[in-house]
């Protein structure tokens, strides 16, 4: 199944069909290229990038592996790409939104520039999240969980796999705009908060669908909302958070972008070579089996999804008073 981009985006993310692969006189891809995921192994972004890296040779004649330099948030490989990857076409960062968009108000010093450093080239997938909550508390849906905490504020806690995460800035948004006080618990991961949340220990959390989705068919947790734009095709019962809670909507979204310099005609190329990826019939059996669904959206519609994001989870970061040096 092919996802739908945001609304702003949809009507141009309609050119990107057929995906012809040009031929270049000039500024042909180098025979080994690396995607370097600013992420450790194993994550969704890996997992992603992997996934396209192993087919795309067939399109671009060239090696792809995939390179891992966690660190900060994503912010250490972002950097070096930004800073010190060869404009050769041989480098690319394979990234999320997060660290593209949050991490920029989150951190004082990223180290670059989303916008000025890099050049978007095209998105490779979407996941979703569900808000969750453990079996025992008293709500079934956002509304509810809004009563809920204004009668007892303080009392409840929310998780996150992390401060300055997308589930924390996801919960700090539902408090602001439901004039809430619920207690934040950061965890190492969305899995250890899982493990809290089936045994009772917090009560509410967002999860990665894939990450919870045994969870919720084993009845082990309860979900109350999917905080996206679309519907989860996994959770076709489960209402969107921004029915109840106008603008409660975020999904992590992974993509590719090119450090600034590489020329055009080889962002064109891997762009093609993407979007020919994309649109093999054994992507969508891929994703779906990761809750995901293929981002069939090119530079222009993956540069304003990035200012669009900025935009939106700047002020959320700077009035939650979130800051890590």
């Amino acid at each position: 199944m092919t996802r739908p981009i945001g609304r702003r985006t949809f009507a141009a993310a309609t050119v990107l069909a057929p995906f012809a692969l040009p031929s270049f006189a000039q500024g042909t891809l180098p025979k080994t290229i690396t995607f370097l995921v600013p992420n450790a192994a194993g994550g969704s972004n890996d997992v992603m990038a992997r996934a396209v890296a192993m087919r795309l040779s067939q399109f671009l004649g060239s090696s792809v592996v995939v390179d891992n330099k966690p660190g900060a948030g994503g912010n250490l490989g972002s950097a070096w790409v930004a800073k010190s990857a060869p404009k050769d076409g041989s480098t690319w960062l394979v990234t999320v939104n997060s660290a593209q968009t949050i991490n920029p108000a989150l951190y004082r010093h990223t180290g670059f520039d989303p916008i000025a450093d890099f050049d978007a080239v095209a998105g490779i997938a979407v996941v979703q999240h569900a808000l969750l909550a453990t079996p025992s508390l008293p709500a079934g849906n956002l509304a509810e969980l809004t009563a809920l905490a204004k009668k007892e504020p303080g009392k409840y806690t929310y998780g996150s796999a992390g401060n300055g995460s997308f589930a924390h800035l996801l919960m700090e948004m539902f408090k602001k705009t439901q004039g809430v006080n619920l207690t934040h618990v950061p965890y190492k991961g969305v899995a250890p908060a899982l493990t809290d949340l089936v045994a009772g220990n917090l009560h509410v959390l967002v999860s990665t669908i894939p990450a919870c989705i045994q969870f919720i068919k084993g009845g082990q947790v309860k979900p109350l909302a999917v905080p996206s734009l679309h519907k989860a095709p996994a959770l076709p019962a489960v209402p969107l958070a921004n029915e109840t809670v106008p603008g409660l909507a975020g999904d992590l979204w992974v993509a590719v972008y090119a450090p600034k310099g590489v020329p055009k005609e080889m962002i064109e190329q891997m762009r093609a070579g993407i979007g020919k990826v994309l649109a093999l019939p054994e992507m969508d059996t891929f994703f779906a089996a990761q809750g995901a669904s293929a981002l069939k959206a090119g530079p222009t519609e993956l540069l304003a999804m990035t200012r669009e994001e900025l935009a939106k989870w700047g002020p959320v970061v700077r009035d939650s008073g979130m800051k890590i040096d």
